[in-house]
């Protein structure tokens, strides 16, 4: 059955009169909708004449059914009762639904990955379901709860908040950092040639990146790698490279590179459900954590 909107009345009459049918009370229904005992009255009164019958038989003591008013108030709460049900079957269902979550394979291995388990000795039952890409991605239409990027916050029709900042450094294997007679000017920069974000970091810095060597590996999950091997310079978030600087397998390059990268959390534009929220509000807490070990870890 295909339903004709333009013959039937109002959601917002149809609800006052359920209420006032149950209750059998235009104060107390009122009470239940949050509204007034007047509103209740008026949209049961649209009802009736929009129907073409008396619904409700009002009198000192209160309200009560005519046998109309009995037939429809029936229909209605089986109606409303399908509404709920099917409304709370869809919830259920969402809250055992993973978190799915996507970020950089970067950002997810040396900040979130480390201390993930902090979060679930706090919520054990929540399941956080990682999706690791440098790719862009629509958060809506590929069903993602939240989103970390780095950026300038301008993701428009989405939510954004603020997570960290970090230095943006140019960085290299500890041989070459270490080594007096390394000529800088003829290391490669590992920077794929569909990738724009390291030359604006490198111009915001003042660099000349058409003047300089880039050497591509193919797949720039391998570029931290890569650099460590001594293939040439990597421009990276500090946060990003903080176990290899741990590990002094990378060290900051001597090449001046001054941008900031800031990371943001991006969600959709509704109201997240409860895992979401928590695993957020885990994120915000221990975000600027994330920082502080960061400016610990630093080697030059």
């Amino acid at each position: 059955m295909t339903l004709d909107w333009t013959k039937l009345p109002s959601l917002t009459s149809l609800r006052a009169f359920e209420a006032a049918a149950r209750a059998k009370s235009f104060s107390a229904a009122a009470r239940s909708l949050n509204v007034t005992h007047a509103a209740v009255a008026q949209q049961v009164r649209v009802l009736e004449e929009f129907i073409g019958m008396q619904l409700l038989e009002r009198s000192a003591r209160g309200v009560s059914l005519t046998s109309e008013g009995q037939e429809l108030a029936n229909a209605l709460a089986n109606g409303f009762a399908a509404i709920a049900e099917g409304i709370e079957t869809l919830q259920e269902k969402d809250r055992s639904r993973p978190v799915r979550v996507t970020t950089t394979a970067y950002f997810a291995e040396a900040v979130i990955f480390p201390r993930i388990a902090e979060f679930w000795s706090t919520a054990p039952r929540i399941e956080i379901s990682f999706a690791p890409t440098d790719d862009p991605i629509d958060l809506v239409a590929e069903g993602f709860d939240i989103g970390i990027r780095a950026g300038d916050g301008n993701w428009p029709d989405l939510k954004c908040r603020l997570l960290l900042e970090s230095p943006t450094r140019a960085f290299a294997a500890s041989s070459l950092v270490d080594d007096p007679a390394t000529n800088w000017d003829e290391v490669p920069w590992l920077i794929p040639s569909s990738s724009f974000w390291e030359r604006e970091a490198l111009k915001e810095s003042g660099i000349d990146t058409s003047a300089i060597k880039t050497l591509e590996i193919g797949d720039p999950s391998l570029e931290i790698r890569a650099a460590e091997e001594g293939m040439g310079l990597v421009v990276e978030s500090e946060i990003d490279v903080r176990a290899q600087v741990r590990a002094k397998t990378l060290k900051i390059a001597p090449i001046p590179v001054t941008s900031m990268s800031r990371y943001f959390i991006v969600m959709p534009p509704w109201k997240p459900r409860p895992a979401v929220a928590a695993f957020v509000n885990w994120l915000e807490t221990v975000g600027p954590s994330f920082g502080e070990e960061n400016s610990k870890s630093k080697v030059s």
